[in-house]
């Protein structure tokens, strides 16, 4: 527990934290990786270049700094960010490495003394904190691995089938290369996947959502990003080579709360919502109240078109199609507040009886957010994956 005096300085020193939070993890992050050069093996560094996990840690530390009197607000976030650990394989004896820098960091940054009031406050705060990770993944890894057919650590897997599923993404599915039994896992999660990429100096730990629902093999679906040395590395393996994956893991999951599902993708956001889905039909849920929207640049940018198309003619889900630049679906161009209403009223979803997923780019899911707010569907109805760092949106 921490002291009443030690809360009051923490929470003082929040205006400062988000004044100068972003220049504080840029320090944190650059000395850590010249301490610790084989951290860079847990850690996306693109993200990294283009300042998302700056972004995500400062704002960690300031919701930290703000709601430190009150921290069972920040659980959903710390079971989130723990669920990431756990993917990357991050061990208790690194918090204290990650202590050091970051403790440096606000000293260096705030010009403050090792002996400053708010130093000693932070250092006993950044204690209480990271025994609160340790704690939430020690129960993650036991879970995972007291699972039948589960594991903990990274386990090897090969390539056992690839699907082209639209122009640049692709589909690999994954089978233990011990041919020992797979976990049951929940729509929605994520596994990370562990590679090598030719010429690359350190190892590139992926999350890469579950996309197929008690499936015999781990389906992934992976979009060769622009700038994703991972992603390209994968889209140019070949069926029989290893990699090495982490049991799966997440929180993005279906919601048991109310009666009806709203699936919103964007793009290759459909992955973990395709899993959501096919979960909710296996538990019975009926057809008329499972509305999955699905939003893509064109027919030949569709995802999962065949097997979406067989649900629907199934009767097993509602699907409507936004695409940008065509006209062959059920609207052509962004989904608009107007059009997402009809749909809702012509499938009497709506807010009340209802749990909203949605996932894609972030702007996309920022304005997904605010027409279902709009819309008066409550915030603890709607939910949504980020990936790669957790922003908010």
């Amino acid at each position: 527990m921490l002291s009443t005096t030690t809360i009051e300085i923490v929470k003082s020193t929040a205006p400062l934290l988000e004044e100068h939070g972003e220049t504080i993890t840029k320090v944190f992050y650059a000395e850590l990786f010249e301490l610790n050069p084989q951290l860079k093996n847990l850690f996306n560094m693109s993200n990294q270049a283009k300042g998302e996990q700056s972004r995500a840690l400062s704002d960690t530390v300031i919701a930290y700094a703000k709601n430190i009197d009150q921290l069972e607000a920040l659980l959903p976030a710390v079971r989130r960010i723990a669920h990431k650990h756990v993917s990357l394989g991050v061990q208790p004896n690194q918090y204290q490495l990650v202590g050091n820098s970051l403790l440096h960091a606000i000293q260096t940054v705030l010009d403050l003394d090792e002996a400053h009031p708010a130093m000693l406050a932070w250092t006993e705060a950044y204690a209480v904190l990271a025994n609160v990770f340790k704690d939430v993944e020690q129960e993650i890894y036991k879970k995972n691995q007291s699972a039948t057919g589960g594991w903990e650590g990274f386990r090897d897997f090969y390539i056992d089938r690839i699907e082209q599923e639209a122009i640049g993404v692709k589909s690999f599915y994954l089978k233990p290369l011990d041919m020992a039994a797979l976990p049951k896992f929940k729509g929605g999660q994520y596994v990370g996947v562990k590679l090598r990429p030719d010429g690359s100096t350190h190892y590139q730990i992926r999350q890469y959502s579950l996309s197929a629902y008690a499936h015999d093999a781990l389906r992934i679906t992976v979009k060769a990003e622009p700038e994703g040395k991972a992603s390209h590395f994968l889209h140019q393996c070949q069926v029989g080579e290893g990699v090495l994956v982490q049991s799966p893991t997440g929180v993005f999951n279906l919601s048991g709360d109310r009666q009806k599902h709203i699936f919103v993708a964007g793009g290759v956001g459909i992955t973990p919502l395709m899993s959501m889905a096919e979960q909710a039909i296996q538990q019975g849920v009926k057809g008329e109240d499972i509305l999955f929207i699905q939003c893509a640049k064109s027919m030949d940018h569709q995802i999962f078109k065949a097997d979406l198309a067989d649900k629907k003619d199934r009767s097993l889900l509602r699907h409507k199609l936004c695409f940008e630049e065509s006209n062959t679906g059920d609207h052509q161009g962004y989904l608009t507040p107007d059009v997402l209403q009809q749909w809702l009223d012509d499938a009497d979803i709506n807010a009340g009886n209802s749990q909203v997923y949605f996932c894609g780019p972030k702007s996309f899911m920022a304005i997904m957010k605010q027409y279902f707010l709009a819309l008066e569907y409550q915030e603890s109805d709607i939910h949504y994956e980020v990936f790669g760092p957790t922003l908010n949106i």
